[in-house]
């Protein structure tokens, strides 16, 4: 049965904090568990999520024995809350869970995923541009870390998935625009994302390559010392063989540079992924911590004024 929608204008963002647009007003999801349960219906929009699962991410491994009882409220309150913005019986009861009916467009996440898999078939057609021009429709979705804020172990792995998703996209998004000689229009977001996820080598590289073709040698050259700098302090390793072959290209100034090469071993490529999803998830519970502080310093009536 299709939903009862009367607001053909509406919009879920998880690519970043929760947020639920109808008719262009945000409607505020009260609670974390409202605002859990709808993202992990938003995941997996149009298909069943058995209560169980429902649960497990909503309470994490030690639920109350009311759970199943409580689940069933924050659906009812969910519900309430989406017809007050015009979206009526979205949210479906099965036989064994829920279901969100909502078009996957109105939902960026699933139009993350689009836009990736359109660049895919446009770089296998060898159109460059194209495919340059969907990974940045993809990317420019993305407002921070995914559900962001929202502490579910499930919602995280989730989360960490994603961010890895859009990490991969990043670089491989620079990788293409160096090949269409895009060198200057790149290297200050690139520093930007470069210093974001600092042991990301693809990007490292990238960086490296960009600065070279921009007239920065000596820039690139720095970039490769930090590079080996916080590697070898924080992991005990050397860059791979790939960039450390492209250092001693710059070096000789070599007019191409050629950024295959071997990478690091398995081993090592796990304990940088860690290092960054590590690095994600304290760069958000420090956004989150923040914006904590400051509405209690703004609901605290016997602050000290500045």
């Amino acid at each position: 049965m299709q939903p009862e929608t009367t607001n053909e204008t509406f919009t879920f963002k998880i690519l970043g904090p929760l947020e639920f647009r109808a008719a262009g007003v945000e409607f505020g999801i009260a609670g974390v568990r409202q605002q859990t349960l709808l993202t992990l219906l938003l995941l997996e929009a149009g298909r069943t999520i058995t209560s169980p699962r429902l649960i497990e991410g909503v309470w994490g491994g030690r639920p109350p024995e009311t759970a199943e009882a409580q689940l069933r409220i924050c659906v009812s309150r969910l519900r309430r809350r989406l017809a007050d913005a015009g979206l009526r019986d979205v949210i479906s009861t099965e036989s064994n869970g829920y279901r969100l009916n909502v078009p996957e467009d109105r939902i960026d996440v699933h139009r993350c995923a689009a836009h990736l898999e359109r660049s895919a078939q446009a770089e296998t057609a060898g159109d460059i541009a194209e495919a340059v021009r969907q990974l940045r429709s993809a990317l420019a979705l993305w407002r921070g870390p995914a559900a962001e804020g929202l502490p579910s172990p499930v919602v995280r792995a989730a989360a960490a998935r994603l961010d890895e998703e859009r990490a991969s996209a990043l670089e491989h998004c620079f990788g293409m625009e160096i090949q269409q000689g895009r060198h200057h229009h790149i290297v200050p977001e690139l520093m930007s994302i470069a210093t974001e996820h600092p042991f990301r080598e693809g990007l490292q590289s990238h960086l490296m390559t960009a600065l070279y073709h921009s007239g920065r040698q000596a820039d690139a050259l720095r970039v490769y010392r930090e590079v080996k700098r916080r590697f070898t302090e924080e992991l005990g390793i050397d860059p791979s063989e790939r960039l450390r072959t492209l250092e001693a290209k710059i070096l000789e100034q070599n007019p191409r540079l050629d950024e295959d090469g071997p990478a690091l071993p398995k081993e090592s490529l796990n304990r940088l992924a860690a290092l960054e999803r590590e690095n994600a998830s304290l760069r958000a519970e420090r956004q989150h911590i923040g914006r904590l502080m400051v509405r209690f310093i703004h609901r605290s009536p016997g602050r000290v004024p500045s």
